[in-house]
């Protein structure tokens, strides 16, 4: 069988000479000592162990007339094993062990490996992998946290540990194919039978459902509440269990999975404590600001190449850099993206140090709009590479390489634009106000 590899030989890598200053986090003055040597170390850490793995992964997104997806899986497990080895899978666990807060650590982990760096040791650019870090936010911050949460001791050692401090593969499971992410609007029922809960419905566009070993499951009890549930799949063997891979433009190495339940038996013991609605909301002020610093580590490396691109192509006797129409938009964009970085460091900040404010509406709308704000902008930044890119920008060589498509997967997420058209939490981030007004809303902290 003749393999198809769709790279243009004709076409050059974008070279990456280096870091622009006002691109480089490690240069921000925002983050403080001890956030920088946690950082640095975690940059280190992606060369040397997951940059090869990525490698893996972008190669095999150019081959067609070949099943990739099983070796794709394993790359992804692999992945997370190491990620969990040094910490960094779930923030959940081992929080004395680090001088930087837990949420702080979740965030900057979430934006180090969508956004990768520039490495001065081998003197090239480490991308990132949005698609990676989509798996870890989904195992490591979706499941771990709610089931932290709202376990017993047994369960924790059942359903958690092997999770947050061994690695395996987890996945939550909310959104469902009529409600989206609607959570009054859930339909899979979870009924109550002698000494099982069995589950009955369908669920969408669920991150590691395919390869997931833990699943929170997510329904309603006969009596209509809420409720959240652990299912062990069983190596994706459990009885009258489907997953199937959802296949979309961007996010090409997340096992994005089509649930069903058709009638699966759960021992009442995988039940968690308490209330769904108050489970799954549990994690979200989380959830947002970790989204966002996903954002914003992909728009700068969407800047980054729009940059490096702008400088080489000659396009009309001139490099693109000196048309105003592409040079004037890349500023902008770093203006906005490290006016954004500042305000999600604050609030990691915040939340590190007064772990209450989680439960805060004020603090949920005002995560919630930088999140928007966030994938908006990174949203914009990839349409503006593309743009800058012309041609090749229409080539799998290109998408695969910069993960031009990734963004469009994530503009707002989980129908918070329809949910958010109204309220409070649009109130600063809605409209584009002067600078000051918006530095005027980011909490305050002392250094």
């Amino acid at each position: 069988m003749i393999i198809m590899d769709t790279r243009i030989r004709e076409f050059e890598k974008i070279k990456i000479q280096k870091y622009i200053p006002e691109l480089d986090l490690l240069n921000n003055p925002v983050l403080n000592a001890q956030e920088k040597e946690f950082l640095a170390e975690l940059y280190g850490f992606i060369e040397k162990e997951l940059d090869p793995e990525f490698r893996k992964l972008e190669d095999l997104n150019y081959l067609v007339e070949e099943p990739t997806q099983d070796k794709k899986r394993d790359i992804v497990i692999n992945i997370m094993k190491r990620l969990s080895d040094k910490g960094y899978y779930s923030t959940i666990l081992n929080t004395d062990e680090y001088e930087v807060g837990r949420i702080t650590r979740n965030a900057l982990i979430a934006y180090a490996i969508c956004g990768g760096r520039w490495s001065e040791y081998s003197e090239r650019y480490i991308a990132g992998n949005y698609s990676v870090e989509m798996g870890r936010l989904s195992g490591g911050t979706l499941y771990c946290n709610p089931v932290n949460y709202a376990s017993n001791d047994a369960q924790k050692e059942k359903f958690l540990i092997p999770v947050a401090r061994e690695g395996k593969i987890a996945a939550s499971a909310m959104t469902e194919f009529n409600a989206g992410s609607d959570i009054f609007r859930m339909e899979l029922a979870l009924q109550e039978r002698n000494d099982n809960i069995v589950a009955k419905g369908k669920k969408l566009f669920i991150t590691n459902g395919m390869i997931a070993d833990f699943i929170i499951l997510y329904g309603r009890l006969n009596n209509g509440q809420l409720a959240a549930v652990v299912v062990d799949t069983e190596e994706q063997q459990l009885k009258n269990f489907r997953s199937t891979r959802v296949r979309t433009y961007g996010m090409t190495d997340a096992f994005v999975s089509r649930l069903i339940f058709d009638r699966v038996e759960l021992p009442k013991e995988n039940l968690l404590q308490g209330h769904g609605l108050d489970i799954a909301f549990h994690q979200l002020t989380e959830e947002r600001l970790v989204i966002s610093a996903e954002a914003l580590g992909d728009t700068m490396k969407k800047l980054l190449y729009s940059h490096a691109y702008a400088l080489q192509r000659r396009q009309f006797e001139q490099r693109l850099h000196q048309f105003q129409v592409i040079r004037f938009p890349i500023s902008q964009k770093i203006r906005e993206l490290n006016l954004l970085i500042s305000a999600m460091i604050q609030y990691v900040r915040q939340l590190d140090k007064h772990p209450e404010l989680a439960g805060s509406k004020l603090m949920a709308a005002n995560t919630m709009g930088l999140k928007i704000s966030s994938t908006e902008l990174g949203f914009e930044s990839s349409i503006h590479c593309f743009r800058t890119m012309g041609g090749r920008g229409f080539t799998r060589q290109y998408a695969n390489e910069i993960g031009l498509f990734d963004p469009f997967c994530m503009i707002h997420g989980g129908g918070s634009n329809y949910v958010l058209e109204d309220s409070e939490s649009r109130r600063f981030f809605k409209y584009k106000p002067p600078r000051r007004e918006i530095e005027d809303t980011i909490p305050k902290v002392d250094y």
